[in-house]
Protein backbone atom coordinates (compact mmCIF):
# COMPACT_ATOMS: atom_id res chain seq x y z
CA UNK A 1 0.00 0.00 0.00
CA UNK A 2 1.27 3.93 -1.03
CA UNK A 3 2.14 6.08 1.56
CA UNK A 4 1.37 8.87 -0.54
CA UNK A 5 -1.30 11.74 -0.32
CA UNK A 6 -4.69 10.81 -2.29
CA UNK A 7 -6.58 13.35 -3.59
CA UNK A 8 -8.81 12.36 -0.68
CA UNK A 9 -6.11 14.43 1.25
CA UNK A 10 -5.29 17.06 -0.76
CA UNK A 11 -3.90 19.96 1.29
CA UNK A 12 -5.40 23.55 1.04
CA UNK A 13 -4.82 25.37 -2.17
CA UNK A 14 -2.06 27.43 -1.72
CA UNK A 15 -3.29 30.48 -1.39
CA UNK A 16 -5.12 29.79 1.41
CA UNK A 17 -2.03 27.40 2.61
CA UNK A 18 1.29 30.19 2.23
CA UNK A 19 3.55 27.57 1.36
CA UNK A 20 4.17 24.84 -1.24
CA UNK A 21 4.41 21.51 -0.12
CA UNK A 22 2.53 19.58 -3.12
CA UNK A 23 1.51 20.14 -6.58
CA UNK A 24 -1.98 19.44 -5.37
CA UNK A 25 -2.38 22.95 -3.87
CA UNK A 26 -1.81 24.14 -7.68
CA UNK A 27 -4.96 24.18 -9.90
CA UNK A 28 -5.41 25.16 -13.31
CA UNK A 29 -6.28 29.02 -12.48
CA UNK A 30 -3.31 29.39 -9.44
CA UNK A 31 -0.98 27.63 -12.17
CA UNK A 32 -1.64 29.94 -14.87
CA UNK A 33 -1.28 33.24 -12.16
CA UNK A 34 2.12 31.27 -11.47
CA UNK A 35 3.27 30.83 -15.20
CA UNK A 36 2.29 34.60 -16.12
CA UNK A 37 4.42 36.06 -13.32
CA UNK A 38 6.93 33.71 -14.47
CA UNK A 39 7.07 35.30 -18.12
CA UNK A 40 7.15 38.06 -16.28
CA UNK A 41 10.08 37.15 -14.27
CA UNK A 42 11.76 35.74 -17.63
CA UNK A 43 11.07 39.38 -19.54
CA UNK A 44 12.57 41.22 -16.53
CA UNK A 45 14.99 39.01 -15.60
CA UNK A 46 18.11 42.18 -15.50
CA UNK A 47 15.82 44.39 -15.11
CA UNK A 48 17.33 46.50 -11.76
CA UNK A 49 13.52 46.90 -10.70
CA UNK A 50 13.71 42.83 -10.34
CA UNK A 51 16.42 43.16 -8.37
CA UNK A 52 14.72 44.90 -5.86
CA UNK A 53 11.79 43.07 -5.25
CA UNK A 54 13.22 41.23 -2.42
CA UNK A 55 16.07 43.58 -1.51
CA UNK A 56 14.78 43.56 2.06
CA UNK A 57 14.14 39.58 2.43
CA UNK A 58 16.18 36.44 3.18
CA UNK A 59 16.04 33.17 1.45
CA UNK A 60 17.36 30.14 3.11
CA UNK A 61 17.76 27.05 1.59
CA UNK A 62 18.54 23.91 3.65
CA UNK A 63 18.91 20.65 1.37
CA UNK A 64 19.05 17.54 3.31
CA UNK A 65 19.22 15.22 0.85
CA UNK A 66 22.03 16.04 -2.80
CA UNK A 67 20.97 18.83 -5.12
CA UNK A 68 22.81 20.40 -8.08
CA UNK A 69 20.09 22.35 -10.16
CA UNK A 70 17.33 22.75 -7.55
CA UNK A 71 19.26 24.47 -4.73
CA UNK A 72 21.26 26.26 -7.22
CA UNK A 73 18.31 27.43 -9.30
CA UNK A 74 16.63 28.73 -6.47
CA UNK A 75 19.83 30.34 -5.39
CA UNK A 76 19.74 32.00 -8.93
CA UNK A 77 16.41 32.76 -8.14
CA UNK A 78 16.74 34.50 -5.14
CA UNK A 79 19.57 36.17 -6.30
CA UNK A 80 17.70 38.29 -9.03
CA UNK A 81 15.25 38.80 -6.90
CA UNK A 82 17.82 40.80 -4.82
CA UNK A 83 17.29 38.57 -1.94
CA UNK A 84 20.19 37.49 0.62
CA UNK A 85 20.31 33.16 0.69
CA UNK A 86 21.82 31.29 3.77
CA UNK A 87 22.17 28.18 3.24
CA UNK A 88 22.75 24.27 4.84
CA UNK A 89 23.60 20.58 3.05
CA UNK A 90 23.72 17.57 4.34
CA UNK A 91 21.41 16.25 7.37
CA UNK A 92 24.67 14.85 8.88
CA UNK A 93 26.35 18.29 9.30
CA UNK A 94 23.35 19.73 10.79
CA UNK A 95 21.84 19.37 14.45
CA UNK A 96 19.62 16.79 12.88
CA UNK A 97 21.97 14.42 13.75
CA UNK A 98 22.24 15.52 17.21
CA UNK A 99 18.01 14.44 17.36
CA UNK A 100 16.58 17.95 16.51
CA UNK A 101 13.31 17.32 15.04
CA UNK A 102 12.51 19.07 11.71
CA UNK A 103 10.22 20.88 13.51
CA UNK A 104 12.19 22.66 15.76
CA UNK A 105 14.84 23.22 12.79
CA UNK A 106 12.26 25.07 10.58
CA UNK A 107 11.29 27.06 13.69
CA UNK A 108 15.23 28.15 14.41
CA UNK A 109 15.91 28.52 10.65
CA UNK A 110 12.32 30.42 10.57
CA UNK A 111 14.25 32.97 13.25
CA UNK A 112 16.61 33.80 10.19
CA UNK A 113 15.01 34.18 7.33
CA UNK A 114 11.65 35.00 5.65
CA UNK A 115 11.01 31.96 3.21
CA UNK A 116 12.61 28.76 3.24
CA UNK A 117 13.15 26.03 0.86
CA UNK A 118 13.77 22.52 1.93
CA UNK A 119 14.82 19.40 0.12
CA UNK A 120 14.82 15.90 2.59
CA UNK A 121 15.10 12.60 1.96
CA UNK A 122 11.80 11.51 4.41
CA UNK A 123 8.28 11.29 2.72
CA UNK A 124 5.87 13.98 4.43
CA UNK A 125 8.75 16.03 5.66
CA UNK A 126 7.67 18.69 4.15
CA UNK A 127 3.95 19.11 4.97
CA UNK A 128 5.36 18.64 8.59
CA UNK A 129 7.87 21.43 8.22
CA UNK A 130 5.37 23.88 6.55
CA UNK A 131 2.37 23.36 9.49
CA UNK A 132 5.36 24.26 12.12
CA UNK A 133 7.18 26.85 9.92
CA UNK A 134 6.73 30.50 11.14
CA UNK A 135 7.78 31.82 7.33
CA UNK A 136 6.42 30.08 3.94
CA UNK A 137 8.20 27.02 2.93
CA UNK A 138 8.84 25.64 -0.34
CA UNK A 139 9.58 21.69 -0.94
CA UNK A 140 12.25 21.02 -2.54
CA UNK A 141 12.15 17.51 -2.72
CA UNK A 142 10.78 15.10 -0.05
CA UNK A 143 11.85 11.81 -0.20
CA UNK A 144 10.17 9.64 -3.35
CA UNK A 145 6.76 11.11 -2.76
CA UNK A 146 6.51 14.90 -4.62
CA UNK A 147 8.95 17.55 -6.28
CA UNK A 148 6.35 20.13 -7.03
CA UNK A 149 8.27 23.06 -7.96
CA UNK A 150 9.80 20.11 -10.92
CA UNK A 151 6.76 19.56 -11.44
CA UNK A 152 5.96 23.75 -12.30
CA UNK A 153 8.71 23.79 -14.47
CA UNK A 154 7.60 20.82 -16.40
CA UNK A 155 4.23 21.85 -17.16
CA UNK A 156 5.71 25.86 -18.05
CA UNK A 157 8.05 23.99 -20.64
CA UNK A 158 5.18 22.17 -22.10
CA UNK A 159 2.85 24.70 -22.05
CA UNK A 160 5.93 27.44 -23.78
CA UNK A 161 6.45 24.59 -26.45
CA UNK A 162 3.37 23.04 -27.56
CA UNK A 163 1.01 25.76 -26.40
CA UNK A 164 -1.67 24.10 -24.47
CA UNK A 165 -1.82 21.65 -21.20
CA UNK A 166 -5.12 19.58 -22.00
CA UNK A 167 -5.23 16.91 -24.57
CA UNK A 168 -2.02 15.82 -24.43
CA UNK A 169 -0.38 12.62 -24.90
CA UNK A 170 2.17 11.90 -22.54
CA UNK A 171 5.06 8.81 -22.23
CA UNK A 172 6.72 9.18 -19.00
CA UNK A 173 9.56 6.43 -18.05
CA UNK A 174 11.74 4.63 -16.64
CA UNK A 175 11.22 4.50 -13.05
CA UNK A 176 8.05 5.22 -12.11
CA UNK A 177 7.25 4.21 -8.97
CA UNK A 178 10.05 5.69 -7.36
CA UNK A 179 10.16 9.13 -9.90
CA UNK A 180 8.81 12.26 -7.39
CA UNK A 181 9.33 13.88 -10.72
CA UNK A 182 6.87 11.91 -12.45
CA UNK A 183 4.45 11.04 -9.55
CA UNK A 184 4.01 14.97 -9.50
CA UNK A 185 3.68 16.37 -13.17
CA UNK A 186 1.07 13.32 -13.35
CA UNK A 187 -0.84 15.28 -10.42
CA UNK A 188 -0.25 18.28 -12.27
CA UNK A 189 -1.37 17.00 -15.44
CA UNK A 190 -4.42 15.06 -13.85
CA UNK A 191 -5.85 19.48 -12.95
CA UNK A 192 -5.96 19.63 -17.01
CA UNK A 193 -8.64 17.75 -19.16
CA UNK A 194 -8.18 14.99 -21.55
CA UNK A 195 -4.75 14.07 -20.81
CA UNK A 196 -3.09 10.46 -21.10
CA UNK A 197 -0.09 9.07 -19.41
CA UNK A 198 1.59 5.94 -20.35
CA UNK A 199 3.91 4.89 -17.80
CA UNK A 200 6.74 3.04 -19.27
CA UNK A 201 9.27 1.18 -17.12
CA UNK A 202 10.92 -2.29 -16.67
CA UNK A 203 7.74 -4.27 -14.38
CA UNK A 204 9.66 -4.17 -11.28
CA UNK A 205 9.59 -0.30 -11.26
CA UNK A 206 5.79 0.20 -12.36
CA UNK A 207 3.92 2.53 -10.78
CA UNK A 208 2.43 1.07 -7.56
CA UNK A 209 -1.37 0.34 -8.35
CA UNK A 210 -2.69 2.10 -5.38
CA UNK A 211 -1.10 5.32 -6.66
CA UNK A 212 -2.12 4.48 -10.26
CA UNK A 213 -6.05 4.27 -9.61
CA UNK A 214 -5.74 7.50 -7.19
CA UNK A 215 -4.80 9.31 -10.59
CA UNK A 216 -7.37 8.06 -12.42
CA UNK A 217 -9.58 9.11 -9.25
CA UNK A 218 -7.75 12.70 -10.34
CA UNK A 219 -9.42 12.20 -13.83
CA UNK A 220 -6.04 11.30 -15.62
CA UNK A 221 -6.04 8.20 -18.33
CA UNK A 222 -3.08 5.94 -17.15
CA UNK A 223 -1.71 2.59 -18.45
CA UNK A 224 1.70 1.26 -17.92
CA UNK A 225 4.14 -0.34 -20.30
CA UNK A 226 7.31 -2.39 -20.27
CA UNK A 227 8.00 -1.26 -24.14
CA UNK A 228 10.05 1.19 -24.55
CA UNK A 229 8.15 1.76 -28.02
CA UNK A 230 5.26 2.79 -26.32
CA UNK A 231 6.90 6.25 -25.31
CA UNK A 232 7.34 7.24 -29.06
CA UNK A 233 4.07 7.16 -29.76
CA UNK A 234 2.97 10.20 -27.65
CA UNK A 235 3.27 13.91 -27.89
CA UNK A 236 6.04 14.35 -25.10
CA UNK A 237 8.28 12.10 -23.61
CA UNK A 238 9.45 12.85 -20.02
CA UNK A 239 12.39 10.58 -18.82
CA UNK A 240 14.73 10.44 -16.46
CA UNK A 241 17.27 7.89 -14.78
CA UNK A 242 16.43 4.94 -12.39
CA UNK A 243 16.30 6.08 -8.83
CA UNK A 244 19.01 3.71 -7.83
CA UNK A 245 19.14 5.32 -4.41
CA UNK A 246 15.24 4.46 -3.56
CA UNK A 247 16.03 1.39 -5.37
CA UNK A 248 16.65 -1.51 -2.78
CA UNK A 249 17.68 -3.49 -5.48
CA UNK A 250 17.68 -3.55 -9.57
CA UNK A 251 18.79 -6.79 -11.09
CA UNK A 252 20.58 -6.05 -14.33
CA UNK A 253 20.64 -2.48 -13.92
CA UNK A 254 23.50 -1.54 -16.58
CA UNK A 255 21.31 -4.19 -19.09
CA UNK A 256 17.84 -2.65 -18.38
CA UNK A 257 19.94 0.90 -18.54
CA UNK A 258 20.86 0.09 -22.11
CA UNK A 259 17.73 -1.04 -22.82
CA UNK A 260 15.37 1.76 -21.42
CA UNK A 261 17.09 4.83 -23.56
CA UNK A 262 15.95 7.19 -26.02
CA UNK A 263 18.34 7.75 -29.34
CA UNK A 264 18.39 9.65 -32.41
CA UNK A 265 17.51 6.84 -34.64
CA UNK A 266 14.47 5.84 -32.49
CA UNK A 267 13.26 9.57 -32.08
CA UNK A 268 13.37 10.90 -35.66
CA UNK A 269 11.31 8.06 -36.61
CA UNK A 270 8.82 8.89 -33.71
CA UNK A 271 5.53 10.98 -33.58
CA UNK A 272 7.39 12.94 -30.62
CA UNK A 273 7.27 16.63 -30.64
CA UNK A 274 8.75 17.00 -27.02
CA UNK A 275 11.50 15.07 -24.90
CA UNK A 276 11.97 16.29 -20.96
CA UNK A 277 14.12 14.90 -18.57
CA UNK A 278 14.17 16.50 -14.69
CA UNK A 279 17.74 15.29 -14.54
CA UNK A 280 20.71 13.89 -13.95
CA UNK A 281 21.17 12.06 -17.42
CA UNK A 282 22.73 8.97 -16.90
CA UNK A 283 21.17 6.24 -19.38
CA UNK A 284 17.95 7.10 -20.59
CA UNK A 285 18.76 10.05 -23.35
CA UNK A 286 21.51 9.81 -25.76
CA UNK A 287 23.66 12.74 -26.15
CA UNK A 288 23.06 12.64 -29.78
CA UNK A 289 19.33 13.44 -29.33
CA UNK A 290 20.49 16.96 -27.79
CA UNK A 291 20.83 18.53 -31.54
CA UNK A 292 17.07 17.54 -32.39
CA UNK A 293 14.24 19.92 -32.45
CA UNK A 294 12.37 17.85 -29.90
CA UNK A 295 14.49 18.18 -27.33
CA UNK A 296 13.54 20.25 -24.61
CA UNK A 297 15.38 19.33 -21.70
CA UNK A 298 17.85 22.01 -21.20
CA UNK A 299 15.20 24.96 -21.71
CA UNK A 300 13.58 22.92 -19.02
CA UNK A 301 16.22 23.72 -16.83
CA UNK A 302 16.57 27.41 -17.54
CA UNK A 303 12.32 27.92 -17.04
CA UNK A 304 13.78 26.66 -13.62
CA UNK A 305 14.41 30.30 -12.59
CA UNK A 306 11.63 32.57 -13.33
CA UNK A 307 9.34 29.98 -12.26
CA UNK A 308 11.44 30.03 -8.82
CA UNK A 309 11.77 33.26 -8.70
CA UNK A 310 7.79 33.88 -9.44
CA UNK A 311 7.29 31.33 -6.51
CA UNK A 312 9.57 33.20 -4.40
CA UNK A 313 8.15 36.64 -4.82
CA UNK A 314 4.65 35.22 -4.29
CA UNK A 315 5.44 33.39 -1.12
CA UNK A 316 8.21 35.12 0.50
CA UNK A 317 8.04 39.09 -1.05
CA UNK A 318 6.43 41.59 1.43
CA UNK A 319 5.46 43.71 -1.19
CA UNK A 320 3.29 41.92 -3.50
CA UNK A 321 3.48 44.52 -6.24
CA UNK A 322 4.84 43.12 -9.71
CA UNK A 323 7.37 44.59 -11.79
CA UNK A 324 6.23 46.41 -14.66
CA UNK A 325 6.48 44.49 -17.98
Amino acid sequence: MSTHATAATRPPSLEQAGYLVSIDQVDASSGAAIFALADEMARNLYEPATRQLMADCVVALLFFEPSSRTILSFSAAAARLGAGVISHQAAETSSLAKGESIEDTVRVVGSYADVIVMRHNEEGSAARAAEACPVPLINGGDGGNEHPTQALIDLYTIRNRLGRLDGLRVGMGFDPRHSRAIRSLCRGLARHPGNEVTLVGPRQLWMAEDDVQDLRGRGLTVAQSEDVEALLHQDVAYVNRFQRERIAALPDGDALGRLYRLSAGNVRSSGLQLILDPLPRTHEIDQDVDGLPQAGYFEQVRNGVPIRMALLSMLGRRDTTTTDS
